[in-house]
């Protein structure tokens, strides 16, 4: 679509059944802090019925290998897919807005039409909202307010 950046990415994809939930958020923590644009944990079915999840890791194509060698160091998989994909992104920045004297970071995406959208950090946003007693969604409202009409 007009607009929207180009990008050519690898997803990274393994399913594991006999991995504990909490050493899967593990792996997906660490693909993070290595550099995964993303990662997604899903539910699903393997062989014979058995509940499983499957691991979905976004990346740079230079960061590929270092992300399935995290893979395979942190979760029980024996192998992973790797697939090349085209992702189509809006054009995007990161703001700081002040909120009761407190500085939130902001994506906001450019759409079309001019039109904006604006995502505050949650940490940040809980931050303010525990500093100042406020709630998590006036805070949220708020700053995204702030970053849009920026």
């Amino acid at each position: 679509p007009a607009g929207m950046a180009v990008e050519y990415l690898v997803q990274l994809a393994c399913d594991l059944d006999d991995l504990a939930g909490e050493y899967v958020a593990g792996a997906a923590d660490r693909l993070r802090a290595a550099g995964a644009l993303d990662v997604v944990i899903i539910p699903t079915i393997m062989k014979k019925g058995r509940p499983g999840t499957r691991i979905e890791v976004l990346c740079q194509a230079a960061s590929a290998g270092t992300l399935e060698r995290v893979l395979l160091d942190e979760s029980t998989t024996l192998g992973v897919r790797c697939t090349t994909v085209v992702r189509h992104a809006a054009p995007r920045e990161t703001l700081m807005v002040r909120v009761e004297g407190h500085e939130i970071r902001v994506k906001v995406a450019l759409l079309g039409a001019g039109t904006r959208r604006a995502k505050p950090e949650y940490d940040d946003v809980a931050r303010v909202a525990l500093a100042t007693g406020r709630t998590l969604r006036d805070i949220f409202l708020e700053a995204a307010d702030l970053a849009v009409r920026a």
